[in-house]
C-alpha cells in the first residue's frame, strides 16, 4: 500500500529527518551517561557505536518485516512512539541501573557494553525500524525503488549529521544531559503522534505539527541559561580517587574539599571540629542531599511571584544552582563573605555565573545596606563553623532584610534547633515580622520562613500547586508545605531579644559539633 498523497510523502520524509537526528543525538548523549561510570576511553565509545549498529541492524529487519504485514503510517508511528517513550523515561532509572551494572561487573569492557545495551538498544531498535518501513509506505512502483530508498536514507542521514553536530558542539556544552534527553523524547513522541494522525490531517495541520515536533530540540538549544554547572569538570572529578581533593586556607576559613564516590563535600575546620558546609552529587546537580536545603525552597510559595531571589551564604552553591536550573526566568544573587569559598565552588563544584545568576563576594549585611534592590525572597544560610555570625542574627539585621523585601516578599533562615539561641532567634524574628512558620528537617535544622503579610493556608496550598505545575521541582513544594508548623510562639519562651547592642550568641548557642551538614 503506497503513500496516498503528496502530503503523506512530505510528512514521512520530514519525520525521517527528525528520527535520524534523534538516533545520533542519543548516541552522542550516551557518552554522558556512561563516562562517569566507565570513563571516556576507547572501550566506552566502541560499546556505544557497536550497540547503535546492532540495534539498527535488528530494527531494519523488524521494520521491513512489519511493513510487509501492516503497511500503514499509524503503525509506523507506534514504533516511533515506543522508542521515544523509553528515551523520555530514561532519566528516571538510568542512574540506579548504571550503578547496578557497575557494582555487578568489574570488567570495564563488559560493563560498558552491558550499560550501552541497557541505555541504547531498545529505543534505537524501534527508531531503526523507521527507514525500511517508510520506504515500503512511499514505494508506488518498482521503477522508483532506487530513488525512494536513496531519498529516505539520505534525509535520515542528513538528520543524523545535524543531531551529531548539534548535540556535541552545542547542546552538551550548553545544557544538562537530562534536558537533552527529555527534549529528544518529547520530539519523538510528537513526531509519532503526527504519523498516527496522518490519515486525518490536512496539509496546514501537518506542517504545523511538524514545526511543533521540532520545537523541543530547538528549545533545548535555547536553554543555555539553565545549565549553571560545569558538567565536564564534575565528570573529571568523578574519575579521581576518593579522599581529600584540596585544602584551601583563606582569610576567613580553612576549607577542605573531599570526595566519596559521587558525593563532593566542602567542610570548614574550626577549633578542631570539621563542619560540613556543602554536599553535592557530582552526577546530579538537582540532588539536594541535605534535608534542610530541600525545606529552604518552600519559601518560594510565600511571595505572589518569585522573580528575584537573594541568598546570603554560598557553600558549594547547591540551593542557588537548584533554583536557577528549575526557574529559568528567575534572577538570583548569592552573596558570600569569603572569596575563597566562591573560588572553590567554581573550581571544584562547577558552579557557573550567568547574566541572571550572580555570585558576589561580600558581607551579607553590608551588601543589603549598600544595595537598594528589592527581592521577592531572601534566603539566609550563613554560618561560621556551627554558628551564625552575631550581626546576622539581630533585630536590626532582620529589619534591614524587611526593608529589602518587595511587597508580599518573604525571607527564609536556616537555624539550628535545641538551644537558647534557637529560641532567641525566633523571638527576634517575631519582633520584626508578623508571621513565622517552621519547617523541621529532622536533622537538627529548622527552616524558618517569615513574612509581614502572611498568605492564608489555602493561598499557600494553591501557590505550591501552581509553582510545582509550572517548574516541576525535584522536591515537590506541596509535600514540603505539608511539614509547616505555626507554633513558633511556643518555642520563644526561653529566648531573649538579640540586638546589635546585646547579642551573646556564643553563650546562647549550645548546639554545634562535628559534621554539621549544610548547603
Amino acid at each position: 500500500m503506497g503513500a496516498r498523497t503528496g502530503l503523506d510523502a512530505f510528512v514521512i520524509y520530514a519525520v525521517a529527518f527528525i528520527v535520524g537526528a534523534i538516533v545520533m543525538s542519543f548516541e552522542m548523549l550516551g557518552s554522558r551517561y556512561l563516562n562517569p561510570y566507565f570513563g571516556s576511553g576507547i572501550y566506552t565509545w566502541a560499546s556505544l557505536i557497536s550497540t547503535v549498529l546492532a540495534s539498527l541492524t535488528v530494527g531494519y529487519f523488524l521494520g521491513g518485516w512489519l511493513a510487509d504485514r501492516r503497511p500503514a503510517a499509524p503503525v509506523l508511528g507506534i514504533t516511533v512512539l515506543i522508542g521515544s517513550l523509553y528515551i523520555l523515561l530514561l532519566p528516571l532509572f538510568a542512574q540506579p541501573m548504571l550503578e547496578l551494572v557497575l557494582s555487578g561487573i568489574d570488567d570495564i569492557k563488559a560493563g560498558s557494553l552491558v550499560s550501552s545495551l541497557a541505555i541504547l538498544f531498545f529505543p534505537v531498535m524501534f527508531l531503526g525500524m523507521y527507514s525500511p518501513f517508510a520506504i515500503r509506505l512511499l514505494l508506488t512502483s518498482a521503477q522508483r525503488s532506487g530513488m525512494v530508498s536513496g531519498t529516505v536514507y539520505g534525509i535520515s542521514t542528513a538528520g543524523s549529521i545535524v543531531g551529531t553536530l548539534g548535540t556535541t558542539f552545542y547542546l552538551i556544552p550548553s545544557i544538562g544531559s537530562r534536558a537533552i534527553t527529555l527534549s529528544l523524547g518529547i520530539a519523538g513522541i510528537l513526531a509519532a503522534l503526527l504519523l498516527i494522525a496522518l490519515p486525518h490531517l490536512t496539509r496546514k495541520r501537518a506542517v504545523a505539527a511538524l514545526l511543533i515536533a521540532a520545537l523541543p530540540m530547538l528549545a533545548a538549544g535555547r536553554a543555555q541559561a539553565e545549565d549553571l554547572v560545569d558538567e565536564k569538570l564534575r565528570m573529571e572529578l568523578l574519575k579521581r580517587p576518593d579522599g581529600q581533593i584540596a585544602r584551601i586556607e583563606t582569610e576567613y576559613n580553612d576549607i577542605y574539599i573531599n570526595k566519596r564516590r559521587n558525593a563532593l563535600t566542602m567542610s570548614f575546620q574550626l577549633k578542631g571540629w570539621h563542619y560540613t558546609e556543602s554536599v553535592t552529587n557530582l552526577r546530579d546537580p538537582d540532588d539536594l542531599r541535605v534535608a534542610y536545603t530541600q525545606n529552604m525552597t518552600v519559601g518560594l510559595i510565600y511571595p505572589p511571584e518569585p522573580k528575584r531571589i537573594l541568598m546570603i551564604g554560598l557553600g558549594g552553591g547547591s540551593i542557588s544552582t537548584y533554583l536557577g536550573r528549575a526557574m529559568p526566568q528567575t534572577a538570583i544573587d548569592t552573596v558570600e563573605i569569603d572569596p575563597g569559598v566562591i573560588d572553590a565552588a567554581r573550581k571544584y563544584f562547577g558552579i557557573k555565573d550567568s547574566p541572571r545568576i550572580r555570585y558576589l563576594d561580600g558581607d551579607g549585611r553590608v551588601f543589603l545596606t549598600r544595595s537598594k534592590t528589592q527581592y521577592d525572597l531572601i534566603l539566609v544560610d550563613a554560618f561560621h563553623g556551627g554558628y551564625v555570625p552575631f550581626h546576622l542574627l539581630t533585630k536590626e539585621f532582620y529589619g534591614l532584610i524587611k526593608q529589602r523585601l518587595a511587597p508580599g516578599g518573604a525571607a527564609a533562615f536556616n537555624v539550628h534547633d535545641g538551644s537558647k539561641l534557637y529560641a532567641s532567634t525566633l523571638l527576634t524574628l517575631a519582633a520584626v515580622f508578623r508571621n513565622t512558620d517552621l519547617y523541621h528537617s529532622g536533622e537538627g535544622e529548622v527552616s524558618v520562613v517569615v513574612t509581614d503579610d502572611a498568605p492564608s493556608a489555602e493561598t499557600l496550598v494553591q501557590r505550591a500547586a501552581a509553582l510545582q505545575g509550572k517548574y516541576n521541582f525535584r522536591y515537590p513544594l506541596p509535600a514540603l508545605l505539608a511539614k509547616r508548623k505555626t507554633d513558633a510562639k511556643a518555642q520563644m519562651a526561653k529566648g531573649e531579644l538579640i540586638t546589635d547592642d546585646f547579642a551573646p550568641v556564643d553563650l546562647y548557642g549550645a548546639s554545634g559539633g562535628p559534621e554539621k551538614k549544610r548547603r
